[in-house]
């Protein structure tokens, strides 16, 4: 039987990281943020329930929920279940997977036998990095690669590259020299710890949100990686659609949030006995109104991928995704005005919550989703892929 989005909620397994996060995650939080450090507590616990490679097949160990599987919804509900408490935490466990998802699914047996086998057996944290200055177009880089014999030489500058490679592995993106068609530039290659001409930047990696995932600078200095290291043929990325199935990861974040901030708040205006103000009621009215409708553009998102073309599953979740986002930024101006400055103070967690939020949503470019959905309405030429 396959389970809806909003039945997911009630498995046991999301039932008991709901209390997990409760009950450990949160107390945590605070020491995490003032940190900058890997949440590896939080990880273990994740580890230990099997998801942070729930998104690997069955058939290979993992728990096989991804939005090309018959389960889309567990993966994503962990992700919204984990954000409600600590958003670092959760995009660790978003980006862990998806490494873990794209070496499954476009891995060798060799590969996986290299690279998943050990993320089965001890808690590995591994990174997706794309991101770095001045890169025209998601799919050229300036990170290059040069054929050599038995593999590339790779030279290049990355950034934001959550969790780093150091305790797992990272899928780095680059463009093969002498190409110019993304279709057939655009390399993945694995970096594993102690390659000779790695480089890892941790200090880079202050933010005033989202501290508790934190995403150092990578640099490659003529770095070696052999054939084993290469993750499908150049172009596979973009001819696989890789990216546009990442957008609900994000989006279950950003839905994660905004609930864990209302929680909050809703919580703290019945403690100190303000819920017989007619304006107060107004207010948390328009705020759970404003969530629901999120909460409902995301679940249909993720049944989206079970009943229509990947192109319209994309598209949907760009609009759940800018939906959501946009519902915890207009929420969290009016859950500051109903919880009052003193709720700021660094004992409390909304502020850590309300900075996290500003800083994670900057991924979302509410004004390129927009134009490529429009484009899509209106006939013309798009690529719902190209977006973060």
């Amino acid at each position: 039987m396959t389970l809806t989005a909003h039945e997911t909620l009630q498995t046991p397994l999301l039932q008991q990281l709901d209390e997990l996060a409760r009950t450990r995650f949160a107390p945590r939080e605070r020491a995490f943020h003032e940190e900058v450090g890997l949440p590896a507590e939080n990880l273990d616990e994740l580890f230990a329930l099997g998801l942070l490679t729930a998104t690997v097949r069955r058939e290979h160990g993992g728990l096989g929920s991804n939005v090309t599987s018959g389960d889309p919804a567990t993966f994503l509900q962990a992700i919204r279940t984990v954000a409600r408490v600590s958003p670092g935490t959760a995009h660790c466990l978003q980006v862990q997977n998806h490494v873990a998802w794209a070496i499954d699914a476009l891995g060798t047996d060799a590969q996986r036998e290299r690279f998943i086998a050990p993320m089965l057996k001890r808690r590995s944290v591994s990174s997706f990095v794309g991101s770095e200055a001045g890169r025209k177009q998601m799919y050229v880089l300036q990170t290059m690669a040069r054929r050599v014999d038995g593999g590339y030489v790779v030279n290049g500058h990355k950034n934001y590259a959550t969790n780093g490679y150091e305790d797992g592995v990272a899928i780095v993106f680059a463009t093969v020299e002498g190409e110019t068609d993304p279709s057939k530039s655009h390399l993945m290659v694995i970096v594993e710890p102690g390659m000779p001409g790695l480089r890892v930047n941790h200090d880079w990696y202050r933010p005033t949100g989202m501290r508790v995932a934190p995403s150092p600078e990578i640099y490659l200095d003529n770095v070696f990686i052999p054939d084993l290291n290469v993750l499908g043929e150049p172009g596979a990325y973009p001819r696989g659609r890789w990216q546009g199935r990442f957008h609900l990861g994000f989006t279950a974040n950003y839905l994660g949030m905004a609930e864990g901030a209302y929680a909050w708040v809703l919580q703290s205006l019945r403690e100190r006995g303000r819920g017989k103000d007619p304006f107060v009621q107004l207010r948390v009215g328009e705020a759970h109104t404003l969530l629901h409708g999120a909460r409902c553009a995301f679940e249909h998102a993720i049944d989206t991928w079970r009943t229509a073309s990947v192109v319209e599953a994309e598209l949907t979740s760009m609009q759940a995704k800018s939906i959501c986002a946009q519902a915890a930024l207009t929420l969290s101006d009016t859950l500051i005005m109903l919880a009052g400055s003193t709720a700021l103070f660094d004992e409390f967690p909304l502020g850590r919550m309300l900075r996290d939020l500003d800083t994670h949503i900057l991924h979302v470019g509410h004004d390129k989703t927009a134009q490529i959905i429009g484009a899509a309405q209106l006939g013309e030429s798009f690529d719902s892929t190209l977006q973060r």
